[in-house]
Order: C-alpha cells, then sequence, then structure tokens
C-alpha cells in the first residue's frame, strides 16, 4: 500500500512540473516596436525639418480681426486669365501688358510673340486691378497651383511693387490731394496659404488684413473671390 502511494506522489509531481515548465516558455519582456520614423496615429504624414508644411501642401492661415473700414477706389481696369473672364465679367490679360508690368525685360517666341512671364505659369487664376491714369493705386492676387512655387510668384509681385515705387511719374504727375504721394511706400507683397497679394490702396494694412481673414475661413476660394473679399467697399 505505501509503494502505491510513493508512486501517486511521484506521478503527481512529474505533472505539476511538466505544466508549470509549458506556462514559462515565453518572455515576459517581449515588445513591438513602431515601424522607424512614424508615430502612433502619424503614419502617411510627412514634414519638413523645420516643422512646416511639405511642398504641394497649403499652409495653415489665422484668422484675424478687421477692422471695420470703407476703402474707395479710383477708377481702373480689372483683369483676370483666360478662364475667369467669362464668370467675372472682367477683361482677358494682354501677354504684352503681363510682361511690361512684371517682368524686368520683355521675352518673345520665334514669332514675336510676347511671351507670358513665368510665373503666371505656376498660377491657379490671378486678378489684377490697374488704376487708370497716374494713380499707383492696385491690388494683385495670384493663386498659386503649387506652394513649391510661391517664392517664385512672389519675386514676380515683389517686383511690380518695387516697379511702381521707383516710377518717377507717380509723384511728379500726383493730384491735387496727394493721392500717390501718400500711399506710394505702403505697398506690400504677402502670402496667404497659396495666395500671393500685392496691394497698395488708401488703407494697405486693412487690405492686407482682409485678405488674410478671408482666405483662413475660405482656404479654397478662388483669386476672384479673394480679390472681391479685399476690394469690397462694405467693409
Amino acid at each position: 500500500m505505501k509503494k502505491i502511494i510513493t508512486v501517486l506522489l511521484i506521478t503527481v509531481l512529474t505533472l505539476s512540473t511538466l505544466m508549470l515548465a509549458s506556462c514559462g516558455g515565453k518572455s515576459d519582456d517581449t515588445t513591438t516596436a513602431a515601424p522607424s520614423g512614424t508615430a502612433s496615429g502619424e503614419e502617411g504624414k510627412t514634414s519638413e525639418p523645420d516643422g512646416t508644411d511639405a511642398p504641394g501642401t497649403q499652409a495653415t492661415v489665422e484668422p484675424v480681426e478687421v477692422p471695420d473700414v470703407t476703402l474707395k477706389y479710383v477708377a481702373a481696369d480689372i483683369y483676370v486669365n483666360e478662364e475667369a473672364v467669362e464668370s467675372s465679367g472682367y477683361k482677358k490679360a494682354d501677354a504684352l501688358n503681363l510682361s511690361n508690368w512684371f517682368a524686368e525685360k520683355k521675352e518673345f517666341d520665334a514669332d514675336f510673340n510676347p511671351i507670358v512671364p513665368a510665373g503666371f505659369s505656376m498660377t491657379d487664376g490671378y486678378v489684377l486691378r490697374i488704376s487708370q491714369g497716374q494713380y499707383i493705386m492696385e491690388v494683385d492676387v495670384l493663386k498659386v497651383a503649387d506652394a513649391a512655387n510661391i517664392e517664385t510668384v512672389k519675386a514676380m509681385a515683389e517686383y511690380r511693387c518695387q516697379k511702381q515705387r521707383n516710377n518717377g511719374d507717380f509723384k511728379l504727375y500726383d493730384d491735387e490731394e496727394g493721392t500717390n504721394a501718400k500711399m506710394i511706400e505702403t505697398g506690400k507683397v504677402a502670402v496667404f496659404g497659396n495666395f500671393v497679394v500685392y496691394a497698395v490702396t488708401w488703407n494697405t494694412e486693412v487690405s492686407m488684413l482682409r485678405a488674410q481673414n478671408y482666405v483662413a475661413n475660405h482656404p479654397d476660394c478662388t483669386a476672384v473671390e479673394l480679390y472681391r473679399a479685399i476690394v469690397s467697399e462694405e467693409n
């Protein structure tokens, strides 16, 4: 009888040892690493080293408070790209005029036709409010198709700004109210999202605030829509 009990005890102990061994076969400190270069919830998102959006994306524009100011404008001609002529009712921009306004040197093709400055081929629509007569007052809106080309289009607008400032006729033939003299140094070029805006008005700062606020609230607007928001005489 004692032998039977001893055999049973040995059998139980053996089975217990085997069960413990099978349960402890896995290591408890094994972890799964995330793929290199990504973080939880960030897969597929890329950014530049400085934290800005990568080229080709649209930057975020912060809304601002716009003063309730009524702006008045001198007579002007309004030009747009060919695709926007019918829907806007504005004039089609002429290649020779675009060269005169935005290029340091005119270029011509093999048939001696004026070539539109390269920056315009990088836009997805534009509006140019060119004042008539001797006035400097102007509002230009250029929507850049690819954010990677913003600096090129901005440089073109900055050339226009400097060309006007350097034009002595604006001061020489100024009106009795000194319209040009009051505005000529206020001209400014700014970027809002994918838009480049050049403005020189009775209140250039307000014009720019209107541009910033409208783009912040309507990031996918057209050049015509942004232009109309800037030049609105109601607020």
